[in-house]
């Protein structure tokens, strides 16, 4: 009996000492989606396309190259579309919702969509408007 009793104190401690780190990471990981969208809008507003591009999502990059008819990185800080994301720098406030590996920025001026990719988020849509009750209208999205 005692023996059962020192184990379930000791499974509770380690509970208790386990959770708040695993609150803390999803904390980590939130705060990382809103590094992510600030990082990219930096990068458009730098005229670093190169590194725009290495924070959005494969399929973002190939529909980019595809309607712009030019590379990535030169469609993000050259043209209509980088004058448009320009257009919606995000304000230093930011709220972030997240579910799973998917994650919404809003700003005062931009909804952004990101996807979990390894420790990371990388963009899956931004300079999106909401169309209640439709599903969002972006300019910066995967076909």
């Amino acid at each position: 009996m005692r023996t059962t009793t020192a184990r379930g104190a000791a499974l509770l401690l380690a509970t208790l000492l386990v959770t708040p780190c695993a609150a803390c990471a999803g904390t980590a990981r939130t705060a990382d989606a809103r590094d992510v969208v600030r990082d990219f809008y930096d990068a458009v507003d730098a005229g670093d396309g190169a590194r725009a591009c290495a924070l959005l999502t494969p399929g973002v990059v190939e529909t980019v190259e595809e309607d712009e008819g030019v590379a990535c990185a030169e469609a993000l800080v050259d043209g209509d579309l980088a004058d448009l994301l320009r257009s919606r720098a995000p304000a230093t406030d930011a709220q972030v919702t997240r579910a799973g590996g998917e994650a919404q920025v809003r700003t005062a001026l931009d909804t952004v969509f990101l996807t979990a990719s390894g420790t990371s988020w990388l963009v899956s849509a931004a300079s999106c408007d909401p169309r209640p009750p439709r599903p969002y209208d972006c300019d910066l999205e995967a076909a």
